[in-house]
């Protein structure tokens, strides 16, 4: 098709393409590479099915909005199948008379194929420039006060605008191309779209018809040309940094375990992420990954209630500071910036409730909470910055062995009037039941404690508690960015452990829980850690005990993040609840199981008040009383603690209870 003339020039243009290309590729990857903990390429080679199976599939899309997962996985899969058609239509304008299989059934279906893919794709795009910059959709706008940089609040509606037009103008460009060709030729009952299209061009004559087939060629195949060396700086990136970003994964025992610091390691001159540099090489691929489609802030309780915090804003602000500053951030020149003066500030860095929604939900595998957790560490161990009642709570911590600041030997104070036999005396048992702090200082978690040992006791479990022995596992001030005092905490326990036998830990606390099991697993131990309410469970489904069915009322779960999210548990809970209902309905909450909305007491925030916006646990717990039901059931201290606060402060204190679900078995085994 192509003229001798026209193909040494595009061959010319693809050549200094692909050069500029590889400079601007090359330079992508060195602002990675300027980060820590290097990615190490041949696992992520390994985990290459991991990528292709996740671009193929687009399956991370559907999580949320479906609807709009679906119309973004049209384009993403037709923008691929053109990675095959831009192939096949070089070689149709170099080699004369080239048709692709034109008279097998394999050529038919590809034509098919991509004629119909086409039209999704130009639909698709004009759909998403429709909904960004017509209709405004608001889930696409970050809210004040959130702290958006001046380059990314102007960036992500030029490059969105850039990289949408783009598309339309690149495939539709082809789609004609492809509707001259067929004007020239005839009707291709394979090319329906095409075909349709091809009858505007009936009065034209032939010479005017192959003038347009060779435009619309030269648009269609030159826009991809000049877009490839552009391409490392627009959000499109997404669609190859996506599929890499998972695999470069690295396997956490938890979505909010860090790696484990050396404090003897004198080598070591900076704790957690004070500069965007100090960042782990994936955080820094997070920011070229991230799709700009903020499904991480639709239910992060900091966003939703009015905070300083965004997840979205973080990683966007990441991606355009790299942008603006990249050749200065590849060779060390750039001068000192702090993480919360570019990326989000200090109150948003406090703001983080560490439910892990934002990394649930993102389709690209990003997670922003591990890039606020390191820059808590910065915060605490490196600038000392952070709030006064953080403060009191690692010296409560540090001093007598819980947040609260009570004596250690009140600890045993919640055992009166119940069985509770003790590990210093029995030296071995089966269980060994781990309060918590909350369990034994907290007014209501005393009466959960209670209610948990009531059952054991029910049950004819071997069990035993600490008691005095007990100390804080050291989860608040890991979460708030104290990690020595975390490590502390860590030894102190596990020294405690060495001296006892017993097979599993039982814990109504899932912050406990996921200590226990997960962050010190990160330090080498291997304790096998179970919740209570997957504990009672299988009491109940063994025939240890049989909860009479007696809730005739409504009840409605709140889901824990660190049972549900962080450890995958969401039935266990409901599971126990449906044992004792007899007439009631257990009634789900809009945000429930794996988008549940958080009580506000995650990341430490149970110990400091974050004042800018509405209170997170009044915002969930509204969302209880919506349901109808007059019970709200907790499978966490914390959470309890929170929702009892939120009935309270909306006013649904007399006609609506918060209870543990260990209270509701203890109540049905008592009937």
């Amino acid at each position: 098709m192509l003229s001798l003339v026209e193909k040494i020039v595009f061959v010319i243009i693809a050549l200094s393409a692909m050069g500029a290309s590889f400079i601007t590729f090359g330079k992508m990857f060195r602002a990675i590479g300027r980060g820590t903990q290097p990615i190490n390429w041949k696992d992520a080679l390994l985990n290459f099915s991991k990528g292709l199976k996740v671009f193929i599939s687009q399956n991370s899309l559907f999580k949320t909005r479906p609807v709009i997962g679906f119309i973004h996985a049209l384009v993403a899969w037709g923008f691929t199948l053109y990675l095959l058609v831009n192939v096949v239509d070089i070689l149709y304008g170099f080699i004369p008379d080239f048709h692709f299989f034109s008279n097998y059934l394999f050529g038919k279906l590809y034509r098919l194929f991509v004629d119909f893919f086409t039209v999704m794709v130009l639909v698709g795009v004009a759909y998403f420039l429709v909904r960004r910059f017509i209709v405004n959709d608001s889930r696409l706008i970050i809210n004040e006060p959130v702290m958006l940089s001046a380059e990314a609040r102007s960036g992500m509606r030029r490059d969105s605008f850039i990289v949408g037009c783009f598309i339309l103008f690149h495939v539709g460009a082809r789609f004609l191309s492809a509707s001259f060709e067929i004007a020239k030729n005839s009707a291709d009952s394979f090319q329906p779209a095409a075909t349709m299209v091809s009858l505007l061009w009936s009065n034209l004559s032939e010479e005017n018809i192959i003038l347009f087939e060779h435009i619309t060629w030269w648009i269609a195949l030159g826009l991809i040309l000049g877009f490839l060396p552009y391409f490392p700086y627009t959000k499109h990136a997404h669609l190859f940094m996506g599929p890499l970003n998972f695999m470069v994964s690295q396997e956490r025992s938890s979505m909010a375990a860090l790696e484990k610091i050396d404090f003897e390691d004198d080598s070591i001159e900076q704790f957690g992420a004070g500069k965007i540099e100090h960042l782990p090489q994936k955080q820094l691929l997070d920011a070229y990954a991230c799709i700009q489609c903020s499904r991480c802030q639709d239910a992060c309780p900091a966003y939703e209630t009015g905070k300083e915090l965004s997840p979205s804003a973080l990683e966007i602000n990441k991606r355009y500071f790299l942008n603006t500053h990249l050749d200065e951030f590849i060779d060390g020149s750039i001068p000192d910036a702090a993480i919360t003066d570019i990326l989000l500030t200090d109150e948003a860095a406090w703001s983080c409730t560490t439910c892990g929604y934002c990394v649930e939900v993102c389709p690209v595998g990003n997670e922003p909470m591990l890039d606020i957790l390191r820059a808590r560490q910065d915060l605490v161990m490196m600038e000392s910055k952070f709030p006064q009642d953080a403060m009191e709570t690692f010296d409560k911590i540090e001093n007598y062995g819980n947040p609260w600041g009570l004596s250690p030997q009140e600890r045993e104070n919640w055992m009166e009037g119940r069985d509770v036999p003790l590990m210093r005396e029995k030296k071995e048992a089966e269980v060994l039941y781990w309060a918590g702090c909350a369990g034994a200082y907290d007014s209501r978690g005393k009466e959960i404690s209670q209610a948990v040992v009531d059952v054991l006791n029910e049950a004819e479990v071997d069990f035993a508690s600490l008691g005095n022995e007990e100390t804080c596992t050291g989860d608040s001030a890991r979460r708030i960015g104290n990690e020595y005092l975390f490590q502390m905490m860590a030894e102190q326990n596990l020294e405690t452990f060495d001296k006892y036998k017993f097979k599993k830990i039982v814990t109504q606390c899932p912050h406990c829980f996921t200590t226990l099991k997960n962050d010190y697993s990160e330090l080498g131990a291997n304790l096998e850690v179970v919740h209570h309410s997957q504990f009672i469970g299988e009491l109940v489904s063994e025939g240890k005990i049989n909860p009479k069915s007696w809730m005739d009322e409504d009840v409605t779960y709140h889901d824990a993040c660190y049972l549900g999210r962080h450890n995958d548990e969401y039935d266990a809970p409901r599971d126990v609840i449906q044992s004792i209902m007899r007439n009631g309905e257990l009634k789900e909450m809009e945000q429930s199981r794996e988008k549940s909305f958080c009580c506000g007491a995650g990341g430490g925030n149970m110990w400091y008040e974050i004042e800018t916006g509405e209170r997170i646990n009044h915002n969930r717990f509204e969302q209880a009383a919506e349901t109808g039901a007059t019970t709200v059931a907790t499978a966490c201290n914390f959470c309890n603690i929170m929702m009892e606060d939120g009935m309270k402060v909306t006013g649904n204190d007399d006609n609506m209870k918060v209870v543990d679900i260990a209270e509701l078995v203890a109540q049905s085994l008592s009937k």
